[in-house]
């Protein structure tokens, strides 16, 4: 069993999203991985320990998948080595998705990805937000996720100052109060860290 469909099992994502996935999109994550092994030989893209466990950004990356709503461009915020956004990308390579990312090593990883995996409506943007805002240029409203740049306190109202169409919320043990009464719950996905622990992930959306 490959690592991508074992992490999919001991996270206890759907039973049939290992046969749902397509050659080429499991090729794509599988390729993406390579990249980031050899660059984070001479880089550091997001930690060390983070770039061991290739299993929890899989299961992260295939809990947005199942949760996303496609009908509306990403922004990730503080894309790091590429998770979640450049991930989805490799799920769903027809969707529009922006990567902002402060760190010039990390922005040159991601577009090294682009380039080697033909990934062609993702752009990478160099800055942070909101301040990298008035940069983005998308064709509608967008949804708005970020893994980690901020405390979960913090996100939705750092996603707010863009008035998203949607918020996406990456969530482990904290799970603080939702404060923005703007928003409406629309989907909740719980799955397990294959490290260990529960995670969580909602769909916001604007009322």
């Amino acid at each position: 069993m490959n690592l991508i469909k074992q992490s999919i099992k001991r996270a206890g994502l759907s039973d049939h999203l290992s046969e749902s996935l397509s050659e080429q999109q499991i090729e794509r994550i599988e390729s993406f991985l390579a990249l980031r092994d050899t660059w984070a030989q001479t880089h550091n893209l997001s930690g060390p320990r983070a770039l061991q466990l290739h299993s929890t950004d899989i299961v992260d990356a295939l809990a947005v998948y199942l949760s996303i709503d496609t009908q509306y461009p990403l922004i990730d915020i503080g894309s790091g080595s590429g998770v979640p956004g450049l991930m989805l990308a490799c799920l769903l390579p027809d969707l529009e998705i922006h990567l902002v990312e402060p760190i010039a090593k990390r922005c040159a990883f991601m577009k090294t990805v682009l380039y080697k995996l033909g990934l062609k409506n993702v752009k990478v943007h160099r800055g942070r937000w909101p301040e990298q805002a008035s940069a983005i240029a998308v064709s509608s409203q967008a949804m708005m996720i970020s893994r980690a740049v901020v405390s979960p306190e913090e996100w939705p109202l750092l996603a707010h100052k863009a008035q998203p169409a949607g918020i996406m919320q990456m969530l482990a043990q904290h799970r603080p109060e939702w404060p923005l009464e703007q928003y409406t719950l629309k989907h909740e996905l719980k799955y397990f860290d294959p490290e260990g622990g529960e995670r969580l992930i909602r769909r916001w959306v604007l009322n």
